[in-house]
């Protein structure tokens, strides 16, 4: 049995064609294994996320192999509050895929004479492999559990430093930066200023936002004379825990989606193309705020599947059922904001201005304001 290796990464990512020929050095030359745990979770699902139990001293193999693997591996769950080998709520700790680490890393352009400041430290895995390729890193964990964590695997890698506070604010003793990397996502709006003042003229920051309807894009700022940062969507997409001060509860309260309190009406506007293709989804997301959403697939016990739509601040919400007339759809909405009606207003408007991709959108950060905006409308 060949034993999996840091080797054995190279030639699968290689394979997949998603090792650019810069990185085949830093990915052959960090061991993976060396910030993972013992006891983690991997990822073995295939459309959604499934989270099995692996223990080093029972599978060693298994172990070995899901580590060298282009798998995620979480490392903790629920801020450490569920013990392994549960299962927790919410992953808060992991080791991206490193077919997603290398399209970021990508996009980050790394050289080495740049000094590089990493948000969200995690496992320590991304800045031992930044440290490859930059002249230093300073890499911040919220975490001090994982941050000590961390800071004992990358002992010895004298170009790296690991900061215990609140990645928000990054680190401005080490600044100017060339560049500056999230690992975790930031919430459309609340795009941490601190991180563009820490930048110098001609720097870039990649981060992955995120808006309450939709998660993604990966954006690329590069950083002005004047203070702003503009951003461009690169073409990597990728999914990221949210910084811990941009978390908002993602629990509902059990609602029933045939509710006879709920005021009844009917659209020709189809929920699944509307919010679970990403186009549409994210012009919804940018101009119907405070709104997230799921759907239930359909059971033995209900022949239809169910979207919803809620407003975890108002109480509102909405489900969107299959009516008897086909093409045809039975809303449902309750509390003070009509969620549905937002979104076939922000749907007719995603239409009307030639259905925009994601990369036809623009961020740009100032001192005092935050705007998104097509590129091709300016």
């Amino acid at each position: 049995m060949t034993t999996a290796s840091s080797a054995t990464l190279v030639d699968e990512l290689r394979i997949a064609g998603k090792m650019p020929t810069q990185w085949v050095s830093a990915f052959g030359a960090v061991r993976r294994e060396q910030f993972i745990p013992d006891r983690m979770w991997v990822d073995e699902g295939v459309d959604d996320i499934e989270c099995v139990p692996l223990d080093r001293a029972d599978e060693p193999q298994r172990w070995r192999a899901a580590v060298y693997s282009d798998k995620v591996i979480v490392t903790q769950f629920d801020d450490g509050a569920t013990v392994w080998p549960q299962v927790g709520y919410r992953p808060t700790c992991s080791s991206s895929m490193p077919s997603a680490m290398l399209g970021m890393l990508e996009v980050l352009d790394v050289h080495a004479d740049h000094r590089v400041l990493e948000i969200g430290t995690g496992t320590g895995y991304h800045a031992a492999l930044l440290a490859q390729r930059a002249a230093a890193v300073t890499t911040v964990e919220v975490d001090p559990t994982l941050a000590e964590y961390a800071r004992t695997a990358l002992a010895g890698m004298s170009t790296v430093r690991v900061v215990t506070a609140d990645g928000a604010t990054g680190h401005y003793p080490g600044a100017p930066f060339d560049r500056v990397l999230a690992t975790a996502s930031v919430r459309l709006g609340q795009f941490p200023y601190e991180w563009v003042a820490q930048t110098r003229p001609g720097g870039v920051i990649v981060a992955p936002l995120r808006a309450d309807l939709a998660s993604g894009p990966l954006v690329r700022f590069t950083v002005g004379e004047d203070g702003t940062a503009t951003g461009r969507v690169a073409p990597t997409r990728v999914e990221f825990m949210e910084l811990r001060a941009h978390r908002t509860p993602s629990r509902w309260r059990r609602l029933r989606w045939d509710d006879p309190a709920a005021d009844l009406t009917h659209s020709n506007l189809q929920p699944w193309t509307a919010l679970l293709t990403e186009a549409p989804r994210w012009a919804i997301a940018v101009a119907v705020p405070q709104c997230k959403f799921d759907v239930w697939k359909r059971t033995a016990e209900r022949p239809h599947g169910v979207a919803w739509l809620v407003d975890t601040c108002s109480g509102s919400w909405a489900s969107v059922v299959p009516g008897d007339v086909e093409g045809h759809y039975d809303v449902r909405q309750h509390g003070p904001r009509r969620l549905w009606h937002e979104v076939e207003a922000a749907h007719r408007w995603w239409r009307h201005s030639g259905e925009p991709t994601l990369e036809d959108w623009e961020f740009v950060v100032t001192p005092d304001r935050q705007t998104v905006r097509l590129r091709r409308a300016q």
